[in-house]
């Protein structure tokens, strides 16, 4: 005979909480920040070199008197991508300065 037992099934919102103290909290929480700001670098990072490499692409196509439309769009990402990277690497207290 199988007990049922409702407080150990997932997702019950009637099951008892097990209790998190104060330094497990805060442990959980400056890990999961150091993680984030780490995932933050690599994306940066990454952004980085898909725009170096597509200006890299860009300046290597002959030039013409009119753009292609898909061209005109590479460019406007481009620009987009070296503005979020140039705000993402201002500090703080230069940002107050505006």
């Amino acid at each position: 005979m199988a007990f049922n037992r409702p407080e150990l099934e997932k997702d019950n919102p009637v099951a008892p909480q097990p209790y998190v103290g104060p330094r497990r909290r805060h442990a959980k929480n400056r890990a999961s920040s150091a993680e984030e700001s780490a995932r933050t670098e690599q994306i940066t990072e990454r952004l980085r070199m898909l725009a170096k490499a597509a200006s890299r692409f860009v300046n290597t196509l002959p030039k013409t008197k009119k753009a292609d439309e898909g061209l005109t769009v590479l460019r406007e990402a481009i620009v987009q991508a070296e503005r979020a990277l140039s705000v993402k690497g201002r500090s703080v207290g230069s940002r107050a300065d505006i």
